[in-house]
């Protein structure tokens, strides 16, 4: 406990730690504005999601930045400092940021769906509960390997995320069909709920991934270019 407690004072020190904490603070801002102002039920994922889900990821980075240190890399600390720590706490902040998303959806954006249409189907606000909730996952899987693998898995997530994006944003194409059609077979059977539990468990599931991706590669050098790049970024502050 008392190492844990000497990390979390040595993360000020850490490269563009002031940054990714403000980053934090405008992407979860933005969401919850995005969300306030601009209410849009005919994607499946909002961008207020994206925005929150972002927000509580990029704690990741403020986490991992100070272990590439060679104080921590030669330290018996690191298995815990690089796998533990960064995974739990940012996964900690994504279920805070993800719940807030949830809130919102349903307590300022289905009522007014409901009150622009009162014969509206709500399935899309569970639609938009769960295509946000694996994204996040996708996002959490990504972070563990991006210190080690930088360019690799950059361009992975590029070849997922965009592509998905393109194909989500619109309900009238034919996997985002699928997709609703497979939200709406749960909301029938069992209720909306299960849709709620079963985003929650698909954000643990990607933190768990990330956390035993974090252990099999905590042993692996960080990337130059990881490292080049937060570097960069850091000196130009």
């Amino acid at each position: 406990m008392d190492s844990i407690k000497k990390y979390f004072k040595m993360i000020k020190y850490g490269l563009q730690v002031r940054t990714m904490i403000i980053l934090t603070v405008i992407f979860f801002v933005l969401g919850i504005i995005y969300e306030l102002i601009d209410f849009n039920s005919n994607g499946i994922i909002p961008f207020s999601g994206l925005y929150l889900g972002i927000a509580g990821t990029y704690i990741y980075s403020v986490l991992m930045t100070p272990t590439v240190s060679a104080l921590i890399q030669t330290s018996a600390m690191k298995r815990k400092l690089q796998g533990a720590v960064p995974a739990i706490f940012a996964g900690a902040c994504t279920l805070i940021t993800f719940t807030v998303f949830m809130l919102l959806r349903f307590f300022v954006g289905l009522p007014r769906l409901l009150k622009a249409d009162p014969g509206a189907d709500t399935t899309i606000i569970y639609v938009n509960t769960f295509c946000t909730a694996v994204l996040l996952a996708v996002l959490f899987i990504y972070y563990s390997f991006n210190y080690r693998y930088y360019v690799v898995s950059t361009v992975a997530l590029c070849l997922v995320l965009i592509p998905t994006l393109f194909i989500f944003i619109r309900i009238d194409w034919p996997l985002a069909r699928d997709i609703f059609k497979f939200i709406s077979g749960i909301t029938e059977a069992v209720g909306g709920g299960a849709v709620i539990a079963l985003s929650y468990v698909i954000i643990l599931i990607g933190i768990a991934m990330c956390y035993g991706f974090n252990l099999l590669l905590y042993r692996k050098p960080i990337s130059a270019l990881a490292y080049r790049a937060a570097l960069r970024q850091a000196e130009s502050k």
